[in-house]
């Protein structure tokens, strides 16, 4: 049973908080409401089990190199680096949960795929040779993997787990356009990404931001965009924050409905968030993990009737309800909240000034949802242009820069004219955060690679939830929505990584000592034989003589000797360095970088 502390509320502060009206005038008054709807902090000791799919592209490409290396030696290929971090995320799922792999490039590579496998027994340790076994090849495809996964998860016999789907790419789709304009309403496609949340990680700049951004969006999933250049590092941070977040579900099914029997709501800022209509005011929210909150605007207006003077009344404010299904149970559960609004009537002729200041979490979502809006329209413009210069995808550092400037400019004029940015810092609102996000951004574009960057960030904030964005400032990579259980898991993760590159690093000098031993070995015989060689008394050239012929045969004799011993010292130094490896190997999880 459901304990209020562990219960989803949802709470309602009106801004402004009373209307002060004139008596001389009918007008109509306009305001807003902030609703939140707030996970509990935390769940019980053991989470509802979860059915993930991973979704792992395969194509040519990522059998690329990561990053380019400054040395000799062979980079890791995006496909090596992706391999560590699903054997960090297999390893943090419990027993109870079940995982499934499905490779895919321009179709599902069943031979590379499994079902849905229990982490208990033999579950991890299948997924991981699995994993361990992927070979790139083929072109890119997102739709038959997608449709594969529904299926898996349509099928199942035991629903009571929440299903998720992680979509993992460095490709460019070749089949589907992924956009309003190709895909409508009543796409089965459109359907098909309803069911369950595809949370999307892009590698690189090889991969189609917009395209993963859509699937995301539309299945109320997250977009994260991640730069292997540093080895690996941000791919796990994604998938940690992505599984602490299925790891800590409270909740499925939320909404959040929004009326008012005195006002007119006249539309609802709810980001990324579906809201039915503005009359209706139902907001489907869906998954909450713990710790997780969901700020809406309701935007309201109220006309005034013709009072006298010292007239007051109480209005019927904003109403919200929230209903959801905590995770696997099938009971509903609902909290609500009513607040009133009350009006005066002031003994002026002209309208009276509000002396209450605007709520700051108002101003901070309006700041926030108008932010996003003008990235939109900034990365409309760009691939408006990239479309008009021949289309395709991969790296335009040209159009970036020209998104840049537009953008740079956009946001600075937005600073100077918009009047909740102007309220902020009376209201000890410190908007910095958004500030330096949007710099940080005008900065990726200047450098080519700032489109990932904007998907990212418009993707958490459309949401409210984490996300990893190459390139902006946030220290955890996960920016403001990050739960505590996700900041734990990415302490996991760097604590993990750290750990392995001292092991390997211990690793590489042990076997180079082995080695420097082995070697040395060979030597002290190989000097030996060298001294008896010396030892030997000169042979005389005295034809026919028999001391002359002894000398010859003795050193004839050493010298057989010297070759097959130190054959066989160098058969026993490969054998030692084999056996010594495959140690090094069990010890650390992966032989010497050489």
């Amino acid at each position: 049973m459901t304990t209020p502390a562990e219960k989803v509320r949802v709470s309602v502060a009106m801004n402004p908080p009373i209307l002060l009206l004139d008596y001389s005038h009918q007008v109509t008054l306009s305001g807003t409401a902030v609703v939140r709807v707030e996970a509990p902090s935390s769940t019980k000791k053991n989470h509802a089990p979860i059915d993930l799919i991973m979704l792992i592209n395969i194509s040519n490409s990522m059998s690329w190199p990561a990053a380019s290396s400054p040395t000799t030696e062979t980079p890791s290929t995006r496909l090596d680096l992706l391999k560590r971090a699903m054997k960090f995320m297999t390893r943090q799922l419990d027993d109870g949960d079940r995982l499934a792999i499905v490779a895919f490039n321009d179709q599902v590579v069943k031979e590379h795929s499994t079902g849905l496998l229990e982490m208990s027994g033999s579950g991890r340790m299948a997924i991981e040779k699995k994993v361990d076994g992927l070979v790139a090849k083929g072109d890119t495809a997102f739709k038959p993997s997608l449709e594969y996964a529904v299926k898996l998860l349509d099928e199942r016999a035991d629903k009571k787990r929440v299903g998720f789907i992680v979509l993992i790419s460095d490709g460019l789709d070749k089949q589907v356009k992924w956009s309003d304009e190709s895909i409508g309403a009543n796409d089965p496609v459109r359907a098909l990404l309803r069911k369950y949340a595809v949370h999307t990680l892009g590698l690189c700049k090889g991969d189609d931001p917009k395209s993963l951004h859509y699937i995301a969006e539309i299945s109320y999933g997250t977009y994260s965009s991640v730069d292997l250049a540093d080895g690996g590092k941000q791919i796990t941070e994604a998938l940690a924050v992505c599984v602490a977040g299925f790891k800590t579900v409270v909740a499925v099914g939320a909404s959040v409905d929004i009326r008012s029997s005195s006002l007119q709501v006249t539309r609802i800022d709810s980001g990324g968030y579906t809201v039915r209509s503005p009359s209706s005011g139902g907001i489907y929210v869906g998954t909450l993990y713990a710790g997780e909150v969901k700020d809406f605007v309701a935007h309201f207006s109220y006309r005034t009737g013709a009072h006298a003077r010292g007239y007051h009344t109480t209005l019927n404010g904003i109403n919200a309800v929230v209903t959801c299904r905590p995770s696997a149970t099938t009971s509903i559960i609902t909290d609500t909240c009513s607040v009133a609004l009350p009006l005066h009537v002031a003994d002026t002729a002209t309208l009276p000034a509000n002396p209450c200041p605007p709520h700051p979490v108002a101003l901070q979502q309006a700041v926030r949802f108008k932010a996003a809006d003008l990235l939109v329209s900034v990365l409309r413009e760009f691939h408006a242009l990239k479309e008009e210069a021949g289309g395709g995808g991969g790296d335009d550092t040209v159009l970036q820069a020209v998104a840049a400037s537009s953008l740079g400019k956009k946001w600075a004029e937005f600073k100077k004219s918009d009047e909740s940015w102007k309220q902020a810092p009376g209201n000890l609102l410190d908007l910095g955060g958004i500030d330096g996000d949007m710099d940080a951004v005008v900065g990726s574009l200047k450098r080519g690679s700032g489109v990932w960057c904007a998907y990212s960030w418009l993707s958490s904030h459309q949401m409210q939830r984490a996300t990893t964005a190459t390139g902006l400032p946030a220290a955890d990579h996960a920016g403001p929505f990050c739960t505590p259980a996700m900041a734990a898991m990415v302490r996991e993760a760097h604590k993990q990584m750290a750990e392995e590159a001292s092991a390997q690093e211990a690793g590489t000098w042990v076997v180079g000592k082995r080695a420097a031993e082995l070697l040395d070995d060979i030597n002290k015989r190989f000097e030996l034989w060298c001294k008896v060689d010396h030892d030997l008394p000169p042979s005389h050239q005295d034809e026919g003589g028999e001391s002359s012929d002894l000398a010859a045969g003795l050193r004839g004799d050493i010298n057989r000797a010297r070759q097959h011993h130190i054959y066989l010292a160098a058969h026993h130094a490969i054998k030692q360095w084999r056996s010594f490896l495959a140690s090094v190997e069990k010890t650390h999880g992966h032989g010497p970088d050489m």
